[in-house]
C-alpha cells in the first residue's frame, strides 16, 4: 500500500526521488500527460524503508540497478498538481544515485521506457537547461548546482 491518501483538502503523499547525474547532465522524464518534468522516483509503501522504495523504483521505471551515495534533501512541498488541480501535501526524500552500469547511457540522450502501460520519456539534460524547462519542485533549478555534503530540508509552497 503507497503512503498516499486523499481527504477532503487534498492529498498526502510519502515519496523518493533519485538524482542520477552523468558528466554535468541530469535524468529528468516526463509522462505522457504531464506538462511538467521530474527526476524518477515513486511513492513509498507503508512499512517500506525510503532506501528500498527508490531502489524498488529505479527497477520498475528504469530496469537498472543503483547505489545510493547519499541523502541530499528532505523536502516538504504544498502545492496544486497542474492537470488534476488537486492540492498536495508531499514530504519526498531525495537521494544522489550512482548507476551500476552503463545501461542508461548507452540509450542516449532522450528515451522512452513502458511502465506496466504508462510511457515515460526521459532525458539527459545540462544543469544549464532547466532553467528553461517546466521542472518540479523548482529547487531542482537551483539546488542540483551544487549539491549539499549534509541533508538539508527544504520546504516550497506553491
Amino acid at each position: 500500500m503507497d503512503l498516499s491518501f486523499k481527504t477532503d483538502e487534498g492529498r498526502f503523499n510519502y515519496r523518493v526521488a533519485g538524482l542520477i547525474i552523468n558528466e554535468g547532465k541530469i535524468l529528468i522524464m516526463k509522462d505522457e500527460r504531464s506538462p511538467y518534468y521530474y527526476v524518477p522516483g515513486g511513492r513509498v509503501g507503508l512499512h517500506e524503508k525510503s532506501e528500498d522504495a527508490i531502489h524498488r523504483e529505479i527497477r520498475e521505471e528504469l530496469s537498472t540497478e543503483v547505489a545510493i551515495d547519499r541523502l541530499l534533501w528532505i523536502n516538504e512541498n504544498f502545492f496544486e498538481e497542474e492537470v488534476s488541480k488537486e492540492r498536495f501535501h508531499e514530504i519526498c526524500f531525495f537521494y544522489l544515485l550512482s548507476l551500476k552500469n552503463d545501461d542508461l547511457l548507452n540509450k542516449g540522450n532522450q528515451f522512452t521506457e513502458n511502465e506496466n502501460g504508462k510511457i515515460n520519456t526521459y532525458y539527459w539534460k545540462a544543469f544549464d537547461e532547466l532553467q528553461e524547462l517546466n521542472v518540479f519542485p523548482l529547487f531542482l533549478k537551483e539546488k542540483c548546482h551544487d549539491l549539499p555534503q549534509q541533508i538539508t530540508h527544504l520546504v516550497e509552497s506553491k
